[in-house]
């Protein structure tokens, strides 16, 4: 079973985004466009999948920030880490 990312502690190189589908707009955990222009990406649940370029529409990258009294970093927006993070209300 996958282990659940916490946007307050990200792993290194993931790069959360929002990502529009054609069912609506998904926040992720990390995102990477590959050069075939299918879309890679994690889940805050830890689970991985590739989206092809036909049912991807726009992607947002969302910033992120070190933590100074850590060698952490963290996505900077309070409220999507609150919103995303292990007591969240969103699962995917």
């Amino acid at each position: 079973m996958p282990e659940r990312v916490d946007p307050r502690n990200l792993p290194s190189g993931y790069s959360p985004a929002f990502i529009q589908l054609s069912d609506g707009l998904v926040c992720v955990a990390d995102a990477t466009v590959r050069d075939s222009g299918w879309l890679e990406f994690t889940e805050w649940s830890g689970t991985t999948g590739l989206v092809p370029p036909r049912d991807c529409g726009r992607v947002k990258f969302i910033a992120t920030e070190l933590v100074e009294d850590a060698l952490r970093r963290r996505i900077a927006d309070a409220d999507i880490r609150a919103e995303y993070g292990p007591e969240g209300e969103v699962s995917r």
